[in-house]
């Protein structure tokens, strides 16, 4: 009986070892924010929501942006998605699983991650 319930132990213990473990794949052009920023906010969500996906998939993020014209506001476009490594034949690439589009217009770096926060957020729910 103790060799079961240790041999259950371990199990558990190495599966909530893996628990919230992913890779984050980012695309940064936007001058508000730093790539490090953008991955530690993706990570945050991540760990709040216990996102763990296996090593053949990862969370893409895409965020740009550029001055608004003629005020001291940026216009942004955030994309998020789920992708999955499939393989073509010899060829690899990267499919989307799901994936969220946000856009607006912020005027700091706060408001602007929030924005990411809540964008990778919403992706993450639509995890099949």
């Amino acid at each position: 009986m103790k060799k079961a319930t240790m041999l259950g132990l371990l199990a558990f213990a190495a599966g909530a070892a893996q628990a919230g473990t992913y890779s984050v794949l980012q695309e940064n052009d936007c001058q508000l924010v730093t790539p490090g920023q953008l991955q530690e906010v993706i990570h945050k969500v991540g760990k709040d929501t216990g996102l763990n996906l296996p090593k053949d998939m990862a969370i893409r993020a895409e965020l740009h942006c550029a001055p608004d014209a003629g005020s001291k506001r940026f216009v942004y476009t955030i994309r998020a998605a789920i992708e999955k490594l499939v393989v073509d034949g010899e060829q690899q690439r990267w499919a989307h699983v799901a994936q969220l589009t946000g856009y607006g217009t912020t005027a700091n770096s706060a408001s602007l991650l929030r924005q990411v926060r809540f964008t990778v957020r919403d992706v993450i729910r639509q995890e099949p």
